[in-house]
């Protein structure tokens, strides 16, 4: 590390950024506060200038980093990564081989990859996605202010304020969020076709949709009305009818897998287990509904292909998804599929969307990497060189999208080969460079509008759980999480009142309550600091 510095450091204000560092002559830089804090500046959403290394990257010894994300390899995925590793050839001397977490088998291959002995760099986190637990292992390599002036300049010069401090772990930062700032809110993709041939006039709420699945479980015994069930997705519609009952009354914590609550306004933070709420079991019991009527399949459990995939295959009647995804979604689909008439319902119902954390996307750096100073490197140019943000982001321009100008977009047919933001590009998201599609979904803005005005973030989405000294009984909790709950999720409970009870027997074995006593005393610590 220290030899790096020594080549580097002043190298690399000339190679990446022009006047982004003057570390050469030990004055400030751009990515310091006033106050002299060890907190970045805070940060806008304009670009910032990149300077090609072109001349200086043959300096620097050839490397090739291995970079893992989630979801499944596109078919132009590779296509797409030529283009961006010349370009990180060209400037750092770096390429990437990039490997893939499918959605069904993550949650259990995730946290597998950093036992294994396996030599990678780079990979894909979140809050919902093992950022917490994994940093608390030292699974991640610690990224300081130092080596992010030193190696990420440009990242210094333009990350949020508030992202910064949102990464911390026990006061250290591991990952380098999402520079994006995101609404959640999730939509229905249902077909109109469908609804015509059935004789329904609307589809514009959670009992219109009822009605609709109702319609084709009747009708259609070919076809499945929503077919839930990845570790992706099995948990979506939960969500939905938990936060109908839960909104203005419980704060999430995060980690999502601990399933911690604390009650809105409760000063000593107590921490309590969602299936201890009244309306988990009604939420439950609503699921179990569902699932008894036919909405889904017997074999969801073990589905592996999320419910996105099965719509756009025709053989599911619905989709359920984030509004993110919905974007890419309808405009690939409408023009594969006119004859199905796509209409986009909201979701959320009484739900109010939710501004997420800059946890909810981010790239981490292996905690053993061989080359964390270069890993770094590559997360800056994603990150902040336009076109490898643009490339990584919709793919090849002219091929899988027309830049229209104005930061808008169309897609071409070839899209569906590199769908617009369905690569796990998530975590280089930047609000500098972000391009909606010009022609997208009809009711957006009217959708958009409807979220905004009752939209909320968690009041503890910025506190992050220090799990060292309860890592056991968080491990065991964790595979609670990803047995014993998907049953919940997703409906599949005999007697839910009965196995709810169960499950919480089994919490309370694997020592949830050390856990919740820990998380408390954390919780309460943090929200009495912000005060």
């Amino acid at each position: 590390m220290k030899k790096w510095k020594q080549i580097l450091s002043c190298a690399l204000t000339a190679i990446l950024v022009t006047g982004a560092l003057t570390a050469c002559t030990g004055g400030g830089t751009a990515g310091t506060s006033a106050s002299g804090s060890d907190t970045p500046a805070s940060a806008t959403s304009t670009p910032v200038e990149s300077v090609s290394s072109a001349e200086s990257a043959p300096a620097l010894e050839e490397v090739v980093l291995t970079m893992y994300l989630l979801g499944d390899r596109t078919p132009d995925f590779d296509m797409v990564f030529d283009q961006i590793n010349e370009k990180m050839k060209e400037k750092i001397n770096a390429t990437l081989d990039v490997k893939f977490l499918g959605w069904g088998e993550y949650e259990q291959k995730y946290p597998l990859l950093f036992a294994s002995g396996e030599d990678f760099d780079l990979i894909y986190s979140a809050d919902w996605a093992m950022y917490n637990s994994q940093a608390s292992k030292q699974g991640f390599y610690e990224i300081t202010q130092d080596m992010l002036n030193t190696y990420a300049p440009l990242t210094a010069a333009s990350i949020y304020e508030d992202a910064w401090e949102q990464s911390k772990v026990d006061g250290k930062v591991y990952m380098l969020p999402m520079n994006y700032k995101e609404l959640t809110a999730y939509v229905f993709f249902v077909r109109g076709d469908l609804m015509e041939k059935y004789g329904i006039d609307k589809v514009e709420s959670i009992d219109d949709i009822e009605t609709y699945l109702q319609a084709i479980a009747d009708n259609e015994p070919g076809m499945i009305p929503l077919d839930v069930g990845s570790d992706f997705d099995a948990r979506f519609l939960y969500d939905l009818f938990w936060q109908a009952e839960t909104a203005g009354r419980l704060e999430k914590v995060n980690p999502q897998q601990l399933m911690s609550y604390i009650a809105t306004g409760d000063d000593s933070a107590t921490v309590f287990n969602e299936t201890e709420d009244p309306a988990f079991l009604s939420t439950v019991e609503k699921l179990k509904e569902w699932k008894d009527r036919g909405f889904w399949s017997k074999s969801a459990v073990v589905n592996t292909q999320n419910n996105r995939e099965s719509f756009a295959a025709g053989k599911s009647a619905t989709a359920l998804m984030n509004i993110n995804n919905a974007k890419a979604d309808y405009t690939t689909l409408t023009q594969a599929h006119p004859e199905w008439d796509i209409r986009v319902v909201d979701a959320q119902g009484t739900a109010p969307a939710i501004v997420q954390s800059y946890l909810a996307n981010g790239m981490c750096i292996f905690s053993k990497s061989k080359n964390p100073e270069r890993a770094l490197m590559a997360l800056d140019l994603m990150r902040n060189d336009e076109e490898i943000h643009d490339l990584f982001s919709y793919g090849i321009e002219g091929v899988h999208y027309n830049n229209l100008g104005d930061g808008k977009i169309e897609l071409t047919d070839a899209n569906e080969n590199y769908p617009y933001d369905g690569n796990c590009n998530w975590g280089i998201r930047n609000d500098a460079y972000w391009k909606s599609i010009a022609g997208g979904i009809p009711n957006y803005d009217e959708l958009y509008d409807n979220w905004i005005k009752t939209a909320k973030g968690s009041e503890y989405q910025a506190f992050t759980f220090n799990n060292e000294s309860v890592r056991n009984e968080v491990a065991a909790m964790g595979e609670i999480y990803t047995t014993d709950m998907k049953l919940l999720y997703l409906g599949f409970a005999e007697n839910p009142e009965q196995d709810i009870a169960n499950v919480q027997t089994k919490l309370n074995a694997a020592g949830m309550q050390a856990v919740y006593d820990e998380m408390t005393r954390q919780a309460k610590e943090w929200h009495d600091s912000i005060k």
